[in-house]
């Protein structure tokens, strides 16, 4: 019995690192140009508190830098220069798509969100995305948002930080 047990826990130990490293094979990096890139965001809330509605009724839009780099390619490539400070995983990647999660955003203010979203490339050198964001303000209140981005290749080298 103890013998037919190790078995059946060795093959599932197995198809795990199995199922993981194919996982890990099938997600490639985006086929976009790496250096400056002029990343325009625009998000729209729901369900916001009283106290915030007023303020924030009208989309939020940002303009930013991000400096994309090769590994960059590989995680989210739009991230550095948000101002977000999350922890990015890649669920699914090809050369034009990418699915994204993000857990343990810290917003300031005590305000924490979770993110799950996507990044379509259009080109080498454009490319837009759609993010849906929980947002935890504090004292049981929670919102949503939705963010929509686009991206412009601006020059091969970033500025020195």
């Amino acid at each position: 019995m103890r013998g037919r047990l190790l078995v059946i826990a060795i093959g599932c130990a197995a198809f795990v690192g199995f199922a993981t490293a194919q996982q890990q094979q099938q997600l490639q990096p985006l086929n976009v140009k790496t250096g400056l890139w002029l990343i325009t965001k625009a998000v729209t809330w729901t369900n916001l508190p009283p106290q915030m509605a007023y303020m924030m009724r009208a989309p939020q839009q940002m303009t930013y830098n991000s400096c994309v780099t090769a590994q960059n390619l590989t995680s989210n490539p739009w991230a550095e220069g948000s101002g977000d400070r999350c922890v990015w995983t890649v669920l699914n990647s090809t050369g034009t798509d990418m699915e994204v999660q993000a857990t343990g955003c810290s917003l300031g203010n005590g305000m924490t969100a979770q993110v799950h979203g996507h990044i379509h490339i259009l080109d080498s050198q454009d490319g837009t995305g759609s993010m849906t964001l929980a947002v935890n303000a504090g004292s049981g209140q929670t919102f949503n948002g939705q963010a929509t981005y686009t991206g412009k290749w601006v020059n091969s080298t970033c500025p020195a930080h």
